[in-house]
Protein backbone atom coordinates (compact mmCIF):
# COMPACT_ATOMS: atom_id res chain seq x y z
CA UNK A 1 0.00 0.00 0.00
CA UNK A 2 2.82 2.39 0.86
CA UNK A 3 4.58 1.55 -2.38
CA UNK A 4 1.43 2.43 -4.31
CA UNK A 5 1.08 5.70 -2.44
CA UNK A 6 4.72 6.57 -3.06
CA UNK A 7 4.35 5.78 -6.78
CA UNK A 8 1.26 7.97 -6.99
CA UNK A 9 3.01 10.91 -5.31
CA UNK A 10 6.00 10.51 -7.61
CA UNK A 11 3.76 10.51 -10.69
CA UNK A 12 2.02 13.68 -9.56
CA UNK A 13 5.33 15.40 -8.96
CA UNK A 14 6.56 14.48 -12.43
CA UNK A 15 3.36 15.80 -14.05
CA UNK A 16 3.69 19.12 -12.22
CA UNK A 17 7.27 19.36 -13.35
CA UNK A 18 6.33 18.75 -16.95
CA UNK A 19 3.59 21.38 -16.80
CA UNK A 20 6.10 23.93 -15.46
CA UNK A 21 8.64 23.02 -18.13
CA UNK A 22 6.00 23.48 -20.86
CA UNK A 23 5.00 26.89 -19.57
CA UNK A 24 1.70 25.82 -18.03
CA UNK A 25 0.56 27.86 -15.07
CA UNK A 26 -1.44 26.70 -12.09
CA UNK A 27 -4.91 25.33 -12.75
CA UNK A 28 -7.51 28.01 -13.46
CA UNK A 29 -4.86 30.57 -14.52
CA UNK A 30 -3.67 31.50 -18.00
CA UNK A 31 0.01 31.97 -18.69
CA UNK A 32 0.49 35.46 -20.19
CA UNK A 33 2.03 35.51 -23.68
CA UNK A 34 5.69 36.26 -24.00
CA UNK A 35 6.54 39.91 -24.53
CA UNK A 36 6.22 40.89 -28.16
CA UNK A 37 4.28 37.79 -29.17
CA UNK A 38 0.99 38.06 -31.09
CA UNK A 39 -2.24 37.40 -29.14
CA UNK A 40 -3.92 34.09 -29.90
CA UNK A 41 -7.46 34.32 -31.30
CA UNK A 42 -9.74 31.89 -29.48
CA UNK A 43 -11.78 31.21 -32.67
CA UNK A 44 -8.62 29.86 -34.32
CA UNK A 45 -7.90 27.38 -31.56
CA UNK A 46 -7.78 23.75 -32.71
CA UNK A 47 -11.22 22.15 -32.61
CA UNK A 48 -13.17 25.45 -32.64
CA UNK A 49 -16.04 25.42 -35.17
CA UNK A 50 -15.65 27.77 -38.11
CA UNK A 51 -18.12 30.66 -38.07
CA UNK A 52 -21.14 29.93 -40.30
CA UNK A 53 -21.23 31.89 -43.55
CA UNK A 54 -24.20 34.12 -44.23
CA UNK A 55 -24.41 32.69 -47.76
CA UNK A 56 -24.95 29.26 -49.28
CA UNK A 57 -24.03 27.88 -52.69
CA UNK A 58 -26.36 25.51 -54.55
CA UNK A 59 -26.65 24.07 -58.05
CA UNK A 60 -30.10 24.81 -59.46
CA UNK A 61 -32.19 22.59 -61.76
CA UNK A 62 -30.56 24.20 -64.79
CA UNK A 63 -27.12 23.08 -63.59
CA UNK A 64 -25.98 26.58 -62.61
CA UNK A 65 -24.05 27.21 -59.40
CA UNK A 66 -25.77 30.02 -57.51
CA UNK A 67 -24.82 31.80 -54.28
CA UNK A 68 -27.81 32.74 -52.12
CA UNK A 69 -28.43 34.18 -48.66
CA UNK A 70 -28.31 31.42 -46.05
CA UNK A 71 -31.54 32.70 -44.53
CA UNK A 72 -34.49 33.24 -46.89
CA UNK A 73 -37.26 35.47 -45.58
CA UNK A 74 -38.93 36.74 -48.78
CA UNK A 75 -39.68 34.96 -52.06
CA UNK A 76 -40.99 36.09 -55.43
CA UNK A 77 -42.20 33.08 -57.40
CA UNK A 78 -42.56 33.60 -61.15
CA UNK A 79 -43.76 30.00 -61.67
CA UNK A 80 -47.12 28.77 -60.40
CA UNK A 81 -45.97 25.15 -59.98
CA UNK A 82 -43.32 26.19 -57.46
CA UNK A 83 -45.88 28.24 -55.54
CA UNK A 84 -47.89 25.05 -55.01
CA UNK A 85 -44.74 23.26 -53.86
CA UNK A 86 -44.05 26.05 -51.37
CA UNK A 87 -47.47 25.23 -49.93
CA UNK A 88 -46.29 21.62 -49.54
CA UNK A 89 -43.34 22.75 -47.44
CA UNK A 90 -45.43 25.08 -45.29
CA UNK A 91 -43.44 28.00 -46.66
CA UNK A 92 -46.25 30.11 -48.11
CA UNK A 93 -45.66 32.85 -45.54
CA UNK A 94 -42.36 33.63 -47.28
CA UNK A 95 -44.15 34.69 -50.47
CA UNK A 96 -44.31 38.39 -51.24
CA UNK A 97 -45.81 37.75 -54.67
CA UNK A 98 -48.56 35.40 -55.86
CA UNK A 99 -48.56 34.08 -59.42
CA UNK A 100 -52.11 34.68 -60.68
CA UNK A 101 -52.38 31.12 -62.04
CA UNK A 102 -51.69 29.77 -58.55
CA UNK A 103 -54.57 31.69 -56.97
CA UNK A 104 -57.60 29.42 -56.68
CA UNK A 105 -60.34 28.60 -54.19
CA UNK A 106 -58.21 25.81 -52.78
CA UNK A 107 -54.94 27.76 -52.61
CA UNK A 108 -56.73 30.55 -50.74
CA UNK A 109 -58.13 27.88 -48.43
CA UNK A 110 -54.59 26.59 -47.81
CA UNK A 111 -53.11 30.08 -47.47
CA UNK A 112 -55.72 32.89 -47.21
CA UNK A 113 -53.16 35.69 -47.73
CA UNK A 114 -52.72 34.50 -51.34
CA UNK A 115 -55.76 36.55 -52.27
CA UNK A 116 -54.07 39.76 -51.12
CA UNK A 117 -50.62 39.32 -52.68
CA UNK A 118 -49.65 41.15 -55.86
CA UNK A 119 -48.48 39.23 -58.92
CA UNK A 120 -44.85 39.99 -59.76
CA UNK A 121 -44.40 37.00 -62.07
CA UNK A 122 -44.12 39.29 -65.09
CA UNK A 123 -42.24 42.09 -63.33
CA UNK A 124 -39.06 43.55 -64.78
CA UNK A 125 -35.72 43.14 -63.07
CA UNK A 126 -35.87 46.81 -62.09
CA UNK A 127 -39.25 46.32 -60.38
CA UNK A 128 -37.99 43.26 -58.55
CA UNK A 129 -34.88 45.11 -57.36
CA UNK A 130 -37.15 47.64 -55.67
CA UNK A 131 -38.98 44.75 -53.97
CA UNK A 132 -35.59 43.27 -52.99
CA UNK A 133 -36.61 39.63 -52.32
CA UNK A 134 -34.15 37.15 -50.84
CA UNK A 135 -35.06 34.63 -53.57
CA UNK A 136 -36.67 34.68 -57.01
CA UNK A 137 -37.89 31.34 -58.39
CA UNK A 138 -37.86 30.87 -62.17
CA UNK A 139 -38.78 28.04 -64.53
CA UNK A 140 -36.02 28.42 -67.11
CA UNK A 141 -32.33 29.21 -67.33
CA UNK A 142 -32.61 32.35 -69.47
CA UNK A 143 -34.94 34.17 -67.05
CA UNK A 144 -32.90 33.14 -64.02
CA UNK A 145 -29.66 34.32 -65.65
CA UNK A 146 -31.21 37.64 -66.71
CA UNK A 147 -32.33 38.33 -63.15
CA UNK A 148 -28.99 37.25 -61.64
CA UNK A 149 -27.16 39.60 -64.02
CA UNK A 150 -29.36 42.39 -62.68
CA UNK A 151 -28.31 41.60 -59.12
CA UNK A 152 -31.16 39.34 -57.96
CA UNK A 153 -30.92 35.95 -56.24
CA UNK A 154 -32.67 33.90 -58.94
CA UNK A 155 -32.78 30.12 -59.34
CA UNK A 156 -34.29 27.74 -61.89
CA UNK A 157 -36.42 25.08 -60.13
CA UNK A 158 -38.12 23.64 -63.23
CA UNK A 159 -38.82 19.93 -63.71
CA UNK A 160 -40.47 17.72 -66.33
CA UNK A 161 -40.47 14.30 -64.63
CA UNK A 162 -41.45 12.81 -61.30
CA UNK A 163 -37.82 12.26 -60.43
CA UNK A 164 -37.02 15.90 -61.17
CA UNK A 165 -40.09 17.01 -59.18
CA UNK A 166 -38.52 15.21 -56.24
CA UNK A 167 -35.09 16.79 -56.93
CA UNK A 168 -36.59 20.27 -57.29
CA UNK A 169 -38.50 19.86 -54.02
CA UNK A 170 -35.41 18.66 -52.15
CA UNK A 171 -33.41 21.58 -53.58
CA UNK A 172 -36.09 24.04 -52.47
CA UNK A 173 -35.99 22.52 -49.01
CA UNK A 174 -32.19 22.78 -48.95
CA UNK A 175 -32.36 26.46 -49.89
CA UNK A 176 -34.91 27.26 -47.18
CA UNK A 177 -33.38 24.97 -44.54
CA UNK A 178 -34.67 23.89 -41.16
CA UNK A 179 -38.22 22.58 -40.94
CA UNK A 180 -38.76 23.26 -44.65
CA UNK A 181 -35.93 20.90 -45.54
CA UNK A 182 -37.40 18.21 -43.29
CA UNK A 183 -40.77 18.52 -45.03
CA UNK A 184 -39.09 18.35 -48.44
CA UNK A 185 -37.46 15.08 -47.39
CA UNK A 186 -40.87 13.71 -46.40
CA UNK A 187 -42.34 14.70 -49.77
CA UNK A 188 -39.44 13.07 -51.59
CA UNK A 189 -40.17 9.86 -49.72
CA UNK A 190 -43.85 10.17 -50.68
CA UNK A 191 -42.95 10.39 -54.38
CA UNK A 192 -40.99 7.16 -53.99
CA UNK A 193 -43.96 5.57 -52.21
CA UNK A 194 -46.28 6.51 -55.10
CA UNK A 195 -44.05 4.80 -57.66
CA UNK A 196 -43.57 1.72 -55.50
CA UNK A 197 -47.29 1.42 -54.68
CA UNK A 198 -48.45 1.68 -58.27
CA UNK A 199 -45.76 -0.71 -59.44
CA UNK A 200 -46.96 -3.28 -56.91
CA UNK A 201 -50.69 -2.72 -57.39
CA UNK A 202 -50.50 -2.96 -61.20
CA UNK A 203 -47.77 -5.60 -61.46
CA UNK A 204 -50.12 -8.17 -63.02
CA UNK A 205 -51.59 -5.89 -65.71
CA UNK A 206 -50.40 -7.13 -69.10
CA UNK A 207 -49.09 -4.52 -71.52
CA UNK A 208 -51.72 -5.42 -74.12
CA UNK A 209 -54.48 -4.81 -71.57
CA UNK A 210 -53.41 -1.27 -70.72
CA UNK A 211 -55.89 1.35 -72.00
CA UNK A 212 -54.87 4.22 -74.26
CA UNK A 213 -55.54 7.60 -72.66
CA UNK A 214 -56.09 10.87 -74.51
CA UNK A 215 -54.98 13.84 -72.41
CA UNK A 216 -56.97 16.96 -73.26
CA UNK A 217 -55.68 20.23 -71.80
CA UNK A 218 -58.32 22.87 -72.42
CA UNK A 219 -60.99 25.00 -70.83
CA UNK A 220 -62.44 25.83 -74.25
CA UNK A 221 -65.21 23.50 -75.54
CA UNK A 222 -64.34 24.51 -79.11
CA UNK A 223 -60.74 23.31 -78.77
CA UNK A 224 -60.75 19.53 -78.42
CA UNK A 225 -57.27 18.89 -79.86
CA UNK A 226 -55.00 20.56 -77.30
CA UNK A 227 -52.80 17.75 -76.05
CA UNK A 228 -49.26 16.60 -75.28
CA UNK A 229 -46.69 14.13 -76.58
CA UNK A 230 -44.12 11.65 -75.35
CA UNK A 231 -41.56 12.69 -72.75
CA UNK A 232 -44.00 14.97 -70.93
CA UNK A 233 -45.00 14.63 -67.29
CA UNK A 234 -48.46 13.68 -68.58
CA UNK A 235 -46.91 10.76 -70.41
CA UNK A 236 -45.22 9.75 -67.16
CA UNK A 237 -48.25 9.83 -64.85
CA UNK A 238 -50.35 7.97 -67.42
CA UNK A 239 -47.63 5.32 -67.65
CA UNK A 240 -47.29 5.11 -63.84
CA UNK A 241 -51.08 4.69 -63.65
CA UNK A 242 -50.99 1.70 -66.01
CA UNK A 243 -52.09 3.44 -69.19
CA UNK A 244 -50.61 4.41 -72.54
CA UNK A 245 -50.52 7.97 -73.83
CA UNK A 246 -52.64 7.93 -77.00
CA UNK A 247 -50.59 10.65 -78.70
CA UNK A 248 -47.16 9.25 -77.75
CA UNK A 249 -46.18 8.62 -81.38
CA UNK A 250 -47.33 12.04 -82.63
CA UNK A 251 -44.56 14.14 -81.08
CA UNK A 252 -42.77 15.12 -77.90
CA UNK A 253 -43.31 17.63 -75.15
CA UNK A 254 -45.96 19.40 -73.13
CA UNK A 255 -47.81 20.77 -76.13
CA UNK A 256 -48.13 19.24 -79.60
CA UNK A 257 -47.88 21.50 -82.60
CA UNK A 258 -48.54 20.74 -86.27
CA UNK A 259 -50.69 17.72 -85.45
CA UNK A 260 -53.99 17.38 -87.28
CA UNK A 261 -57.38 16.49 -85.85
CA UNK A 262 -57.41 13.42 -88.06
CA UNK A 263 -54.15 12.16 -86.53
CA UNK A 264 -55.51 12.57 -83.00
CA UNK A 265 -58.87 10.95 -83.80
CA UNK A 266 -57.05 8.00 -85.39
CA UNK A 267 -55.49 7.15 -82.02
CA UNK A 268 -59.00 6.07 -80.95
CA UNK A 269 -58.36 6.34 -77.19
CA UNK A 270 -60.12 4.12 -74.67
CA UNK A 271 -60.24 6.90 -72.07
CA UNK A 272 -60.23 10.71 -72.23
CA UNK A 273 -58.99 12.83 -69.31
CA UNK A 274 -59.75 16.55 -69.42
CA UNK A 275 -57.42 18.98 -67.64
CA UNK A 276 -58.80 22.49 -67.24
CA UNK A 277 -61.79 24.49 -66.13
CA UNK A 278 -65.22 24.23 -67.75
CA UNK A 279 -64.73 20.49 -68.01
CA UNK A 280 -68.45 19.81 -67.97
CA UNK A 281 -68.87 21.92 -71.11
CA UNK A 282 -65.79 20.30 -72.70
CA UNK A 283 -67.14 16.83 -71.95
CA UNK A 284 -70.53 17.71 -73.42
CA UNK A 285 -68.79 19.03 -76.53
CA UNK A 286 -67.01 15.70 -76.95
CA UNK A 287 -70.21 13.73 -76.49
CA UNK A 288 -72.13 15.83 -78.99
CA UNK A 289 -69.34 16.09 -81.60
CA UNK A 290 -69.84 14.25 -84.88
CA UNK A 291 -66.06 14.08 -85.33
CA UNK A 292 -65.58 12.31 -82.01
CA UNK A 293 -68.62 10.06 -82.24
CA UNK A 294 -66.63 7.08 -83.52
CA UNK A 295 -64.00 7.23 -80.74
CA UNK A 296 -64.19 4.40 -78.21
CA UNK A 297 -63.90 6.68 -75.17
CA UNK A 298 -66.82 8.81 -76.37
CA UNK A 299 -68.96 5.81 -77.26
CA UNK A 300 -68.39 4.37 -73.77
CA UNK A 301 -68.60 7.75 -72.01
CA UNK A 302 -65.18 7.07 -70.51
CA UNK A 303 -64.48 10.78 -70.07
CA UNK A 304 -63.00 12.04 -66.79
CA UNK A 305 -62.28 15.47 -65.37
CA UNK A 306 -58.78 15.68 -63.85
CA UNK A 307 -58.81 17.04 -60.28
CA UNK A 308 -57.89 20.59 -59.44
CA UNK A 309 -56.53 21.55 -56.02
CA UNK A 310 -54.31 24.59 -55.62
CA UNK A 311 -53.55 24.01 -59.32
CA UNK A 312 -54.54 21.53 -62.05
CA UNK A 313 -53.19 18.14 -61.05
CA UNK A 314 -52.41 16.93 -64.56
CA UNK A 315 -49.85 19.65 -65.17
CA UNK A 316 -46.73 20.64 -63.24
CA UNK A 317 -47.85 21.35 -59.68
CA UNK A 318 -47.41 20.51 -56.03
CA UNK A 319 -50.06 17.79 -56.26
CA UNK A 320 -48.19 15.96 -59.03
CA UNK A 321 -47.76 12.80 -56.88
CA UNK A 322 -51.53 12.60 -56.33
CA UNK A 323 -52.27 12.77 -60.07
CA UNK A 324 -50.74 9.35 -60.80
CA UNK A 325 -52.68 7.87 -57.88
CA UNK A 326 -55.93 9.41 -59.12
CA UNK A 327 -55.41 8.21 -62.70
CA UNK A 328 -54.72 4.65 -61.52
CA UNK A 329 -57.85 4.73 -59.35
CA UNK A 330 -59.85 5.66 -62.46
CA UNK A 331 -58.28 3.03 -64.73
CA UNK A 332 -58.09 0.22 -62.15
CA UNK A 333 -60.54 0.90 -59.30
CA UNK A 334 -60.50 -2.75 -58.22
CA UNK A 335 -56.70 -3.10 -58.18
CA UNK A 336 -55.40 -0.07 -56.30
CA UNK A 337 -54.62 -0.55 -52.62
CA UNK A 338 -55.58 2.95 -51.47
CA UNK A 339 -58.65 5.18 -51.34
CA UNK A 340 -57.94 8.30 -53.42
CA UNK A 341 -60.41 10.31 -51.34
CA UNK A 342 -58.61 9.49 -48.08
CA UNK A 343 -55.18 9.79 -49.70
CA UNK A 344 -56.01 13.33 -50.88
CA UNK A 345 -57.21 14.32 -47.45
CA UNK A 346 -54.09 12.94 -45.77
CA UNK A 347 -51.77 14.52 -48.35
CA UNK A 348 -53.24 17.99 -47.75
CA UNK A 349 -53.07 17.52 -43.98
CA UNK A 350 -49.46 16.32 -44.02
CA UNK A 351 -47.91 18.57 -46.63
CA UNK A 352 -50.17 21.60 -46.98
CA UNK A 353 -51.15 21.67 -43.30
CA UNK A 354 -54.77 21.98 -44.39
CA UNK A 355 -57.59 19.83 -42.98
CA UNK A 356 -60.11 19.28 -45.78
CA UNK A 357 -63.74 18.32 -45.27
CA UNK A 358 -65.19 15.40 -47.20
CA UNK A 359 -67.07 17.83 -49.43
CA UNK A 360 -63.92 19.83 -50.16
CA UNK A 361 -62.13 16.63 -51.19
CA UNK A 362 -65.06 15.72 -53.45
CA UNK A 363 -64.86 19.16 -55.03
CA UNK A 364 -61.12 18.77 -55.68
CA UNK A 365 -61.66 15.30 -57.18
CA UNK A 366 -64.64 16.59 -59.22
CA UNK A 367 -66.73 13.66 -58.09
CA UNK A 368 -69.87 15.29 -59.51
CA UNK A 369 -68.36 15.03 -63.02
CA UNK A 370 -67.59 11.31 -62.91
CA UNK A 371 -69.18 9.45 -65.87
Amino acid sequence: MKRNLFALMLALALCLGLLTACGGGPAGEETPPAEGSAPVEESNAPGSPAPESDTQTIVDMGGTEVTLPREIHTIVDTWSAATDDLFNLGAAELLVSAHSAAVSDVSVLVYPAMAELEDYSQATAEELLVLDPDLVICSNNDKAEELRNAGLNAVNLSYMTYDDFKKSTLLLGQILGGEYEARAQELGEYVDWVSETLSTDLADVADEDKPTVYYLMTSDPSNLYATCGAGSIMDEWITLAGGKLATEALGNGMGLRDVTAEQILATNPDVIMIDGDNTEEVRDALLSSQEWSGVTAVQNNAIYSIPKGCFWWGRLCGDTPLQALWAASVLYPDLVSYDIHEETKEYYAQFKQCELTDQQVDDILRVDLLP
